[in-house]
């Protein structure tokens, strides 16, 4: 969304027009990464009391409007506090990110006036509708680079295949060789090729054979004395685990740190939460309503 200067039927608060003489608005938008995730950071800096009576009492609030031309995403962030935090999840964005901020009115305004308006509005007060613009700040566009490496791909460390042993009915994992193996039993290889031609259940084929897995690696590790841990460095998934953890995460492997970590929880951010994913796909598939408490 780019920000056109427009012209409107009562005084607007923007660095393009002079309907007001007086008083400033402007947003500090920091965007960092958390995890696999964009934390967007807003900092408001607004000079005008009238409008932040408004704001103080309920009828206007900032708004920040969010879109990625590239994915189609789009969103509008709505808060009255001048300090506020988005998390942005990275899979609905990549390339140029915009940010466009306003104040908008949440409610009807009737007889708004402000002693900052420029003199030809002096004495004047207008009758504002609920969803229409009091303020224009900047637009920061802001660049998503995505990590090539990243773990929730599949393929980077994981190798699933058949257990030639057709007496073993259990999924098995082999950590010793450059990718991580997941052995699955005869009839699951068969149904895991079938599903994964179906790019919809990725979400759910991850919960059920990687996550595991994952777990069972971050597990071994964590039981592993610190340079026990590094004689796997020369392998593929330890490069890659290792460094994802570290720039993604600030969470070393080679540390005693890393004992400290929760290992369930980790293996899911560090596969962008499948399960979330699954049961989103299971409960849209099957036409139920999730997020009710039985």
């Amino acid at each position: 969304m780019e920000i056109k200067y427009k012209l409107y039927p009562y005084p607007v608060l923007s660095s393009y027009s002079d309907d007001y003489t007086a008083g400033s608005f402007d947003v500090s938008i920091d965007v960092v990464r958390d995890g696999y995730d964009l934390r967007v950071n807003f900092l408001t800096m607004l000079n005008c009391d009238s409008l932040q009576d408004c704001i103080s009492q309920g009828t206007a609030k900032f708004v920040y409007h969010l879109e990625c031309a590239q994915t189609g995403f789009r969103t509008v962030v709505q808060t009255d506090k001048v300090n506020h935090v988005y998390t942005l999840s990275n899979k609905v964005v990549n390339g140029k990110l915009q940010i466009c901020s306003f104040i908008v009115a949440t409610d009807d305004l009737k007889g708004y006036a402000s002693s900052d308006f420029h003199e030809d509005y002096q004495g004047g007060t207008f009758d504002i509708e609920a969803g229409c613009v009091l303020a224009v700040g900047k637009m920061v566009k802001v660049d998503i680079s995505k990590d090539t490496d990243d773990l929730a791909n599949t393929p980077s460390i994981f190798n699933i295949i058949k257990n030639s042993d057709e007496s073993c009915k259990q999924m098995l994992v082999d950590m010793s060789q450059r990718k991580i193996i997941i052995k699955l039993p005869l009839s699951d290889f068969y149904s895991y090729k079938v599903l994964s031609s179906t790019p919809s259940t990725f979400s759910i084929l991850n919960s059920l054979t990687v996550l595991p897995a994952l777990v069972y690696v971050l597990e071994e590790l964590k039981g592993l004395s610190i340079q026990d841990r590094s004689e796997s460095s020369d392998t593929l998934w330890y490069k890659v685990l290792s460094n994802t953890l570290l720039t993604q995460f600030d969470c070393n492997i080679e540390s005693e740190e890393f004992n400290n970590q929760n290992c369930l929880v980790l293996a899911q951010k560090l596969i962008n939460n499948p399960v979330a994913d699954s049961f989103t796909f299971l409960t849209s598939s099957f036409g139920v309503a999730g997020g009710d408490e039985l």
